[in-house]
């Protein structure tokens, strides 16, 4: 029903009551009608406030209306979710099923495993008993206090027997003192068992274990004494309020030498003995190879002392020295002031015979190890260097030498802290006994004796030095006599105390040497001279390097086997070829010294190539050049064949002098020449050629000397040139003379460059002696 219908229905019944009324009353008290027209202005008020109410009433019908289609929608929506609903619920409720059944397999399961706990709990405490005693023995290597208090009871009392630290202890004073005790004593500790431990349970709640351990430890004060505790430890363990603590310990230790525990290991002492020798023998060492002064040092302390007490080489002083600076010093004046040490070390025993260095180690744990090391004995060779007080001085000092040593952990290793030498000097002999250091001598190791004709001249050969003395050479004694007979020696000798000639002291180093004797005597009173009496020097030819030289020695005397005394007196001058020095000057006899230098000591001839003909009708096989200079000279090497052309020597020809030239030597096929008309047969055929010129008319200013090694029993030499009776137009022109000895044929008169034809007799004839005739 419409809400104004109703709300009209209702005015009207009320407008009828209430005329109705009037009509009633006004027939009754016509004299109310004033009162009643304000009841019904009032009633009139009221129908107003009705008709409000009913408009707002009208207003929420329609949002009732409005709300009803929503919960409409609403529904539908629902009840499409109540559809799905209903399939989840049948999906779950086929997974409650399931777990239902779950459960009924897990409780079994569960049942089956509470019954192993139950059996298994001993096996549990057992294990956890042993966990905790390798926890305590491992905290104990780790040196930490957290890592070893919480494994212990309140209650906990240890007894320890041996080392380390024996005592009885109780929680607090275990803490306090026994481990505090190693924690602070050393700074690196190992450990393991030496076999499974054992497990005892002594009942519900208590266990015993049993081992052997040992613990490798490195003292703080000394961790170079490396020590092991071997310990036999039983621990109680019990279980108090769940959790199990050590309640007791019984350690019975004894220390091992890490050699008994490690297979092979050295011991303690052996190695500490072993560096403090090392590093005494490092410093003696040093001495001897004259190391700067910080490396000879490098093993003292800062605050080392070093005494020095006895009889010094000039150049360094008695004293102590103390710090490792005024040490340094010390060896530094010894490296300057000797070029040369040589050293060893030992003991003498009181019966004199010599034994090693005496060691003497002692290590603790409670300080840092000590070491004392005695040489009694280090003798000492000391050549003092050029330009130092003394030179050329060598010295022989023997050192009484004791260092004490100590261990520094701050910078790991042995110190020598104290050192002290007792000096004294003795002979060199005493020590070197056959050999000679200050004195200087010469003995005799090779020797050639001839008794020489001046007429023929004589070849001598000892090693690798060969001596010519030429024809017309005589020997002229200290008297003025000159002698045409007399014995000619050419020595080898080798060298003590002989020092290099001061002007090249640091660039030359004798080798040996060798000297010319005249009936016996080394003396510059003899001399090699020619029949006026002037010098005729012989010539020597050595094999050797162009970095050798010698220099010429006298002054001492010869004995017949050992030249003593004398010194160096002037520089030889040699001419050089290719491994070979020749020497033309020597007519003393006295000592030459050789002395190797580091670089050459004169110069080589240059080789050189020149173009080079047929000759005289032989064909050339080979030849070798080199470039001379007349004033230097040179020596050319040339297979079998060493030509010396002498300083000074000048090439004459048809157009002028020549003072540089090329000079070769031409080696011809001895089947180009016939046999001579003794019946000998060509051995060798050569010729020297000036710019590839072999001729006649060539002449030098002084003749080439030629030293050949062949086959010589017999030997002739013949010049080779053009001849008119010979049917090819060449042919030997005449015999020359040569020196000959066993495997060498010299030639002193060859001025020309012109062929030569060395011959030898067939096996058959009779081996003649030389003879001489004219000659280019």
């Amino acid at each position: 029903m419409d809400g104004k219908i109703v709300g009209l229905s209702i005015v009207i019944i009320v407008l009828l009551i209430v005329a109705a009324i009037g009509f009633y009353e006004y027939s009754v008290a016509s004299g109310s009608l004033s009162s009643l027209q304000t009841q019904v202005s009032s009633l009139q008020s009221t129908v107003k406030q009705q008709n409000s109410t009913i408009s707002a009433l009208t207003s929420e019908t329609s949002q009732l209306n409005s709300t009803l289609q929503n919960y409409k929608s609403q529904l539908a929506v629902a009840q499409q979710n109540a559809t799905k609903y209903a399939s989840l619920y049948s999906m779950y409720l086929s997974m409650f099923k399931q777990a239902e059944s779950n459960y009924t397999m897990y409780k079994q399961m569960y049942e089956q495993l509470l019954s192993q706990v139950s059996t298994g709990g001993a096996s549990y405490k057992e294990g956890a008993a042993l966990n905790t005693a390798f926890k305590f023995w491992d905290g104990i290597a780790i040196e930490s206090y957290s890592d070893v208090v919480p494994y212990l009871a309140t209650n906990f009392t240890a007894k320890v027997t041996g080392t380390p630290f024996p005592g009885s202890y109780t929680y607090s004073s275990f803490n306090l003192t026994w481990l505090q005790s190693f924690f602070n004593g050393y700074e690196t500790v190992y450990f393991y068992t030496t076999s499974l431990p054992t497990i005892t349970q002594v009942n519900n709640d208590t266990y015993q274990v049993s081992t052997v351990i040992q613990y490798f430890v490195a003292p703080t004060n000394n961790p170079i004494y490396l020590q092991v505790f071997n310990a036999s430890i039983t621990l109680t363990i019990q279980y108090i309020q769940g959790t199990p603590l050590i309640t007791n310990m019984i350690w019975n230790g004894n220390e091992l030498p890490p050699s008994q525990v490690i297979a092979g290991y050295p011991s303690q002492h052996s190695l500490a003995e072993w560096t403090a020798l090392s590093e005494v023998l490092s410093e003696i060492n040093s001495l001897g190879a004259e190391f700067p002064g910080h490396v000879t040092a490098q093993y003292f302390s800062p605050s080392a002392t070093l005494t020095i007490n006895g009889v010094l080489p000039t150049g360094l002083k008695n004293g102590t020295y103390s710090g490792l600076g005024s040490i340094e010093n010390f060896f530094n004046t010894w490296d300057n002031l000797f070029v040369f040490v040589m050293e060893y070390s030992q003991n003498l025993l009181p019966n004199g015979s010599a034994v090693p260095l005496s060691v003497n180690v002692i290590l603790n744990s409670s300080g840092p190890g000590t070491a004392e090391v005695i040489a009694n004995d280090t003798p000492f060779l000391l050549f003092v260097n050029q330009g130092e007080p003394g030179f050329p001085a060598i010295y022989d000092v023997h050192v009484n030498m004791v260092s004490y040593l100590m261990y520094n952990s701050t910078s790991a290793q042995w110190q020598i802290v104290k050192q002290t030498w007792k000096v004294s000097q003795v002979s060199a002999l005493s020590d070197t006994m056959f050999y000679n250091l200050n004195t200087p001598t010469f003995n005799t190791i090779g020797e050639q004796t001839v008794l020489v004709n001046a007429s023929q001249g004589a070849i001598l050969k000892v090693g690798p030095v060969e001596t010519i003395v030429k024809p017309g050479t005589y020997a002229l004694l200290p008297n003025g006599t000159m002698e045409s007979l007399y014995n000619f020696s050419l020595i080898l000798l080798s060298t003590q105390a002989v020092l290099p000639p001061a002007s090249d002291y640091n660039n030359l180093t004798p080798t040996y040497a060798f000297a010319f004797a005249i009936n016996g005597q080394i003396s510059p009173a003899y001399s090699l001279v020619n029949s006026t009496k002037g010098a005729d020097p012989a010539i020597t030819i050595v094999y050797a390097p162009n970095t050798w030289t010698s220099w010429t020695w006298f002054g001492g005397k010869f004995n017949g086997t050992t030249y003593v005394g004398g010194s160096y007196k002037f520089a030889d001058h040699w001419i050089y070829g290719d491994g070979v020095m020749v020497n033309n000057q020597f007519f003393k006899p006295v000592i030459w010294v050789f002395e190797a230098g580091t670089t050459a000591q004169g110069q080589v001839s240059p080789a050189s190539s020149v173009k080079l003909s047929n000759a005289y009708g032989l064909t050339p096989t080979n030849a070798y050049t080199e470039v001379i200079n007349s004033q230097q000279g040179g020596v050319i090497v040339a297979g079998n064949i060493i030509t010396i052309v002498q300083p000074g020597t000048v090439i004459n020809t048809p157009i002028g002098e020549l003072s540089n030239y090329n000079f070769s030597v031409v080696f011809y096929n001895p089947l180009n020449v016939t046999a001579t008309a003794t019946g000998q047969v060509p051995s060798l055929v050569f010729a020297y050629a000036i710019n590839g010129n072999v001729t006649f008319s060539y002449t030098a200013s002084k003749p080439f000397i030629t030293i050949i090694t062949t086959p010589s029993m017999g030997a002739e030499m013949w010049t080779w040139g053009p001849s008119k009776s010979s049917p090819t137009g060449y042919g030997y022109l005449f015999r020359d003379p040569i020196l000959v000895t066993n495997g060498t044929v010299v030639n002193l008169s060859f001025i020309k460059p012109v062929p030569w034809v060395l011959t030898l007799p067939e096996i058959t004839m009779s081996m003649t002696s030389t003879s001489s005739s004219g000659g280019y």
